[in-house]
């Protein structure tokens, strides 16, 4: 980062952006510059919730007839995405989709999803253990895991495996008997018309013994005894850690952040304010430490070209780099890191990246790299090295090598002396040399998005 006090609180406000959001516009980045970042972190903690997004999707498309399918509805959340006012919000519901995993391979129903979706937004930041009952109660979460036939007698341990396994104490912390008396206790948990519905005379009513304790339990009860176990808090508290900062947390670290979880009684606002408030946070370590997923990696882009417009090809590439949000691959979500950045789902990204810098206008994408980067009437903004110096700051928070920069300006530059006009010219588009300018000026933009700075948040 930088030695400049200015421009050190914009790199911190623009990390800040990226992993509790999916990057910030210029302005969006220099508002919460002027803030220190304790009351930057508060800012997008203390958003206000809006339960309506989802349902009003459901609402008007149950009113309408329409049959909507996987790409309907993800092309619809992706456009909740780069439009949200609470990118927080938005980027915990992107989180418990990944955690609380369902999918629409297995739940068929989108409708179920979008309720489910709806559920995470709502709960984003409330007590882990209420969440964790309503998980439990979610109909497309009991049709994923096979609920429906959880019975008396024949008991489905599918959710109960993955309730312990993946969802909360983590493996090590419980034994197979756990897990079978845990299945016997959400017997008879399901659903009708899209709402949970217990039936009595389908659940066990004799006593289980589950990790240490006897009664006759119902899965609320055995969310209870999770949440009880500190084991729990540790292993949530671990894995926001590596969502939002990095992998391998100090063991010091760890125990902090489970002390702060534990002992709110789960509530995952305190747990939040403590990750993005440790100075590990802020630390060198942690700038631009993890790998943008295929959705950070296509929302970033387009909140920094500056619009909230996404053509419905562009949502889809996301798929073709490896994450179709409402249906990951399996009951663990995405495995993340570097797996995204594999040949095919790398030569993808970068395609994507060429699709938005030279859109002109067609198909309802709107930027203006002119009027993003104050080109044209700005007379600063003349030479090839300043151009590259605006585009490195929007985009790289102005940190990237020099010898990057000098090649940038060469390419952009074509071994002419470049002045404001020029870029003037290049944006009405109406000569040939203005039109070659405007080429090489999405070109380098083209590099910049390609960079594999960029591809890390």
């Amino acid at each position: 980062m930088s030695d400049n006090p200015l421009s050190e609180r914009r790199a911190q406000a623009a990390h800040l952006l990226r992993r509790a959001g999916f990057g910030g516009t210029p302005s969006e980045i220099d508002e919460l510059a002027a803030l220190s970042h304790v009351e930057a972190v508060e800012k997008l903690l203390n958003f206000k919730y809006d339960g309506s997004l989802a349902f009003n999707l459901e609402r008007k498309l149950r009113e309408s007839g329409y049959e909507a399918g996987l790409n309907d509805i993800a092309y619809w959340w992706m456009l909740t995405m780069a439009r949200t006012r609470q990118p927080l919000q938005e980027k915990m519901t992107l989180f418990w989709h990944g955690h609380f995993t369902s999918s629409f391979a297995k739940t068929k129903d989108p409708m179920l999803l979008l309720q489910q979706n709806q559920l995470y937004r709502d709960n984003a930041l409330g007590n882990f253990k209420d969440f964790t009952k309503k998980v439990s109660h979610d109909p497309a979460m009991i049709d994923y895991l096979d609920g429906q036939s959880n019975r008396k007698g024949k008991p489905n341990e599918n959710y109960a495996r993955e309730l312990l396994e993946l969802f909360t104490i983590g493996i090590g912390n419980y034994s197979e008997q756990d897990i079978r008396e845990a299945a016997r206790a959400f017997t008879g948990w399901g659903f009708r018309d899209r709402s949970f519905y217990f039936t009595p005379a389908l659940h066990d009513t004799d006593k289980k013994t589950f990790m240490g304790q006897t009664g006759n339990f119902d899965g609320d009860d055995i969310v209870n005894i999770i949440t009880s176990k500190r084991e729990t808090a540790q292993t949530i508290a671990t894995k926001l850690w590596k969502f939002f900062v990095y992998d391998e947390p100090e063991a010091a670290v760890v125990e902090r952040i489970t002390e702060v979880f534990f002992k709110s009684g789960y509530n995952l606002k305190e747990l939040m304010r403590a990750i993005l408030t440790a100075p590990e946070f802020l630390s060198e370590k942690a700038f631009r430490a993890l790998v943008k997923s295929p959705v950070e990696y296509t929302i970033g882009m387009l909140k920094q070209l500056g619009t909230g417009n996404i053509e419905a090809n562009v949502a889809r590439a996301t798929s073709i780099m490896g994450q179709t949000v409402f249906n990951p691959p399996t009951v663990k979500g995405w495995d993340g890191g570097l797996s995204w950045i594999n040949s095919a789902y790398f030569f993808e990204r970068i395609n994507t990246a060429n699709q938005l810098v030279v859109n002109r206008g067609q198909q309802g994408f709107r930027y203006n790299p002119y009027d993003l980067l104050g080109l044209g009437q700005d007379q600063s903004a003349g030479s090839a090295q300043a151009v590259i110096d605006r585009i490195v700051g929007v985009f790289l928070d102005g940190n990237t090598q020099p010898e990057i920069k000098d090649a940038l300006a060469e390419y952009l530059s074509d071994g002419k002396s470049l002045k404001a006009s020029d870029f003037t010219a290049a944006a009405a588009n109406n000569n040939a040399q203005g039109k070659a300018l405007d080429v090489r000026l999405r070109g380098t933009l083209h590099l910049v998005l390609s960079a594999p700075d960029y591809m890390l948040k």
